[in-house]
């Protein structure tokens, strides 16, 4: 008899709604373990998934003192109860005991290769990727942890005394930005995401939100940003300068007039936005060149069937996987309908040793980029049609980066010449969160039809609101999300 597994699969469905009466509570163990991505669901379609801390909240009104909530996940008995006693408050789900050898009967016990040969023979039938409409939640959380920052201004035949100690001051206070900032910022949306292949979407935003201190915007783009406004603010924007990195010109002729200096605003676009969603999905899908390749490239991977658990009375496969061959990145487990061979759910994170893209020319040119600690989840649901598609997926990853190098403006029509020592290093930590709240195929002239403006209008809150989202059910945030908060 196999050993019940102790890992948790939970496959849920989280629906669209309207409603204004909000239940929130908390779904734990036995022992007060917080259960993740539970269902906490009312009537056959309308449902929200706790968190990853075990919360949930979820809108009532519309139903009946007497209909029916439950309250389930895989590994524990399902909780049953009406909507009456239904409150915000603490539940708490009995372990799952099952008696394998009276439920798994069969005459021809499959072996992992049987297992994987089905899965893979049956992904066209399981999964429709294309023609698609996804209504989604979107949630980023991104910060930068600062390890070293020196900028200053090496020598100048251009500056007098007091334009340096200006300029090093306003290095100063870039340098304890970088390295003693903290605070975290989130973005969220609530739109539509029209799938039309692997290579085009559109996307359409109702809704979007910003949790950050502005004067601590720690994204990529601000920091670029910062760097420009402080050699804008020092140098003569009238002047052409002829500009050099280390051994290498990067420009004879470069102007500082913000008109040609204003860089592209990637933060607002919707095609970034959509570009990242999009790609989100199709990474969470199964071929080669996805995070799951480990599901189609058998041949790089080695695979255990570790346990047997159950989904109401449908068998599930709990397999563990890790790399054979040194071309394979992840190990994990992941989770096989016995009825459909259809993956369930996936757990992915980097083997011992293996990173992602790489750039190292540090003694070159003082630069260094390396993607690290990648990992993440995707849970399936189930269709009415009988087929499945991505209900959550989170995905984690560090990028560590290195820049130390000179960098020096010489002016074209006199000898005037400022020279910079600029050097960083830290780690930009990003998290992406997408629930599938509702899914539905399309048709090409629907997808044609469809419109996407250029910019999202994100509304930039100071604090944390837990009201912002009450029309809709999306997924509970974190404690720490819950206390953010811009201290004037």
């Amino acid at each position: 008899m196999l050993k019940k597994s102790l890992t948790i699969l939970c496959l849920f469905g989280s629906i669209y709604s309207n409603f204004a009466q909000q239940v929130a509570g908390k779904v734990l163990t036995k022992t007060n373990e917080p259960i993740p991505f539970a269902t906490i669901q009312i009537g056959p379609n309308y449902g929200v998934i706790t968190n990853e801390e075990g919360s949930f909240s979820i809108e009532t009104e519309g139903f009946k003192a007497s209909d029916s909530v439950y309250i389930s996940c895989l590994g524990f008995e399902r909780k049953g109860l009406v909507l009456e006693e239904f409150s915000s408050k603490i539940y708490k789900l009995d372990e799952q005991v099952n008696e394998l050898h009276e439920v798994y009967v069969t005459n021809r016990p499959l072996t992992i290769d049987s297992i994987m040969y089905y899965v893979n023979r049956n992904l066209k039938k399981n999964y429709r990727p294309e023609l698609v409409r996804y209504d989604v939640f979107s949630r980023r959380t991104e910060y930068i942890v600062g390890k070293d920052a020196d900028f200053e201004i090496d020598k100048s035949t251009g500056f007098k005394k007091k334009q340096l100690e200006a300029f090093n001051k306003d290095f100063d206070e870039l340098e304890r930005s970088l390295l003693n900032n903290k605070s975290k910022q989130y973005t969220e949306f609530v739109g539509t995401l029209f799938i039309k292949d692997k290579e085009t979407s559109k996307l359409k935003v109702d809704k979007a939100i910003r949790l950050l201190d502005e004067r601590n915007d720690q994204s990529v783009e601000k920091l670029a940003e910062k760097g420009q406004e402080l050699i804008l603010k020092h140098l003569d924007k009238d002047k052409v300068y002829t500009v050099k990195s280390g051994w290498f010109k990067v420009s004879d002729s470069v102007s500082l007039k913000e008109n040609n200096n204003k860089m592209d605003d990637t933060i607002n676009s919707l095609k970034f936005i959509r570009n990242m969603v999009h790609k989100m999905v199709e990474e969470h899908g199964f071929s080669s060149k996805t995070i799951l390749n480990f599901i189609t490239d058998t041949k790089k991977y080695e695979y255990e069937i570790k346990d047997i658990t159950f989904i109401g009375s449908e068998m599930v496969y709990v397999i563990s996987y890790a790399p054979r061959r040194s071309s394979a990145d992840f190990e994990g487990t992941f989770y096989v309908s016995h009825e459909t061979f259809a993956i369930l759910k996936a757990d992915y994170k980097f083997a011992k040793g293996r990173i992602g893209e790489k750039l190292n020319l540090k003694l070159l040119l003082g630069v260094k980029y390396i993607e690290q600690n990648k990992k993440g989840s995707v849970i399936y649901k189930k269709h009415k049609e009988g087929y499945y598609y991505p209900n959550y997926m989170t995905d984690q990853l560090d990028r560590y980066f290195y820049v130390d190098r000179p960098i020096k403006f010489k002016d074209n029509n006199s000898s005037e010449k400022v020279s910079f020592d600029f050097k960083v290093e830290g780690v930009f930590k990003e998290k992406n969160e997408i629930l599938v709240m509702d899914e539905s195929q399309i048709s090409i002239s629907e997808f044609n039809a469809t419109k996407e403006k250029r910019k999202i209008d994100y509304e930039t809150l100071k604090a944390f609101d837990p009201n912002y989202w009450k029309d809709y059910n999306v997924l509970e945030p974190l404690k720490e999300m819950k206390e953010f908060k811009v201290i004037d």
